[in-house]
C-alpha cells in the first residue's frame, strides 16, 4: 500500500515515525517470506506423504543412486521396469543408473578423463566430468559442423583425431545405425589405448541372431520390418530402429571392432538397477 503523501514527508522530519515505517515495511518482507516459506513446506509435507503412502504400498524403496549421487528413494510407477522405475530426485531409469555405476566402479576416477557422449538425452554424465563433450546427429550435416550451438557427429565417419578419447558413451543410439559395424570401428580409431566404448543397446532376449530393419539404398530406405521409432533428443523427436539385436549382440560388436566386450546385467535394487534393457556393454582397446 502506498504511503499517504503527507506521512511521507512526516516521516522525513520525525524520526521515530521513519523507525516505525520502516519496520512496518520489514515486518511485510518478512511475512511474504514466512508465507512462501510456508507453500514450500506444504508442498514438501505433501510429498512425504505420497512418499510415506507409496512405501505402505511397497512399490517405493530406498537406496543410492549413481545418476545423482546421493541416497534416495526409487518408485516402481508401472510394471515395465525399463521406464517406469525412477530416482525420486534425478527421475533416472535402471540403465542409465547401471551404466553411471560401471562408470564408479570400473573406470575410478573417470571424471577427470576425456569423454565424449553421443546423443545424450540427459546431463547425468556430463555433470561429473571435466572433460566431457557431446555430440547428436544430423541427417545431412557433417561431422565436426555445428547447428545452432550443437555439435553434429554421425558415427559411422567420426571427426575426432586417432587416439584422442578416453572413454566414448553411446546410450540407446546403436539400434538407430544403419552401419554399426563403421560405428564401431571408428569408435575404435578415436579411443586412446587403454580406452573403452561404455553403452546401452537394447538386446532382445527373445532373438537368436541380430538383424537389421531397415536398410539405405540409392532410392532411400528400404524397411525390412514395419517401422518403429524411438525417442531423440532432437529433430522431429523421433528415431527409427535399424537394426534388433539378439543373443550374438556381443559377438558381432567384437567381430566388427576388434575389441573385446563385456556385459554387466546385474540386478541390484540397492542401487536402483533392475529391468528390462539394464544391461551395459563395455569394450575396450588394448594398451
Amino acid at each position: 500500500m502506498a504511503y499517504p503523501v503527507i506521512l511521507k514527508r512526516l516521516s522525513q522530519h520525525i524520526p521515530v515515525l521513519r523507525r516505525i515505517i520502516n519496520e512496518r515495511d520489514t515486518l511485510r518482507v518478512e511475512r511474504a517470506q514466512l508465507a512462501s516459506k510456508l507453500l514450500e513446506l506444504t508442498d514438501e509435507r505433501d510429498h512425504l506423504q505420497a512418499l510415506l503412502q507409496n512405501l505402505s504400498k511397497g512399490n517405493t524403496h530406498s537406496g543410492y543412486c549413481h545418476c545423482c549421487r546421493q541416497n534416495t528413494f526409487f518408485q516402481i510407477t508401472g510394471t515395465w521396469l525399463r521406464d517406469e522405475y525412477l530416482c525420486l530426485h534425478c527421475r533416472s531409469i535402471p540403465r542409465q543408473r547401471h551404466l553411471q555405476h560401471i562408470l564408479d566402479t570400473r573406470f575410478v576416477g573417470w571424471e577427470n578423463l576425456t569423454i565424449h557422449e553421443s546423443s545424450p538425452s540427459n546431463d547425468f554424465v556430463a555433470r561429473w566430468c571435466q572433460q566431457y563433450s557431446a555430440s547428436q546427429y544430423f541427417d545431412g550435416v557433417k561431422s565436426g559442423e555445428w547447428v545452432n550451438g550443437v555439435h553434429c557427429e554421425n558415427l559411422e565417419c567420426l571427426s575426432f583425431n586417432d587416439n584422442s578419447i578416453d572413454i566414448f558413451i553411446t546410450q540407446d543410439v546403436f539400434e538407430h545405425v544403419f552401419h554399426p559395424e563403421l560405428a564401431v570401428r571408428e569408435i575404435h580409431r578415436v579411443l586412446k589405448p587403454g580406452g573403452a566404448h561404455v553403452f546401452t543397446v537394447p538386446k532382445l532376449s527373445t532373438a537368436e541372431r541380430s538383424e537389421p530393419r531397415a536398410r539405405l539404398s540409392a532410392g532411400g530406405i528400404d524397411y525390412l520390418k514395419e517401422a518403429s521409432y524411438h525417442g531423440n533428443p532432437v529433430g522431429d523427436g523421433k528415431a527409427l530402429v535399424t537394426w534388433d539385436y539378439g543373443a550374438d549382440f556381443e559377438r558381432l560388436i567384437d567381430a566388427w571392432s576388434g575389441l573385446s566386450t563385456s556385459t554387466y546385467a546385474e540386478v541390484n535394487r540397492a542401487i536402483g538397477v533392475d529391468g528390462e534393457f539394464r544391461e551395459v556393454f563395455v569394450s575396450r582397446k588394448p594398451l
